[in-house]
C-alpha cells in the first residue's frame, strides 16, 4: 500500500514536472491523501508539488471553496461536476498548472446511503489547456478501493503529461 523505496510512475510523473517547471496540487477525498503519499516519495518533490488537501468531510470540502456548495447540492460529492469544480478552485486558489482531484466511495457497505455502488470514483486532471475527467466502479476492500483510486489518478495524470 505504501509507496516502495522506488515508485517508477511518481517518479516519472516528477521527472516530466521538473523537466517542464510546472507544479500540482492535489485534492483528494477518498484516497485519503494517498496520492500525495506517493508524489512526495519522489525526492526533491518541493520543486513541483504545490500542496495537497485531504478534503473528507462536507466543511472541509467547503473550505477549499463554498462555491461548491451548490454543486455538491446538485450533483454530489461523487460527480465528474463536482470533481471538476474542485479542481478550479484549487487551480485558483493556488496557481498550480496542473491539478488532480478524486471523490469516491470507499466502504464499507452499509456506511451511508448513496444511489452509487460502493467503489464508485471520479478522477480529475486538470492540465493548463483542459480537463479530463474519468468514472471508475472498483471492487475490493475500503483500503484497495482507495488504494486503486491512487493508482488510477497517477496513471490519469501520467497519461496527461506525456500528451
Amino acid at each position: 500500500m505504501y509507496p516502495q523505496p522506488s515508485d517508477p510512475l511518481a517518479t516519472a510523473i516528477g521527472d516530466m514536472f521538473l523537466a517542464r517547471g510546472a507544479r500540482v496540487a492535489v485534492a483528494e477525498t477518498s484516497a485519503g491523501g494517498l496520492i500525495a503519499l506517493r508524489l512526495l516519495s519522489v525526492p526533491g518533490a518541493s520543486a513541483w508539488f504545490e500542496r495537497g488537501i485531504i478534503a473528507y468531510s462536507r466543511a472541509a470540502k467547503l473550505d477549499v471553496s463554498s462555491d461548491l456548495e451548490a454543486i455538491l447540492d446538485t450533483h454530489g460529492a461523487v460527480s465528474p461536476e463536482f470533481v471538476a469544480a474542485l479542481a478550479e478552485q484549487l487551480r485558483a486558489r493556488t496557481g498550480a498548472d496542473y491539478v488532480v482531484t478524486e471523490s469516491g466511495i470507499a466502504g464499507p457497505p452499509g456506511a451511508r446511503r448513496s444511489p452509487k455502488p460502493i467503489g464508485s470514483a471520479v478522477i480529475c486532471i486538470a492540465t493548463p489547456t483542459a480537463t479530463h475527467i474519468e468514472e471508475h466502479v472498483f471492487p475490493g476492500s475500503r483500503v484497495e478501493v482507495m488504494t486503486e483510486i491512487a493508482q488510477r489518478a497517477l496513471e490519469a495524470l501520467h497519461k496527461q503529461l506525456v500528451r
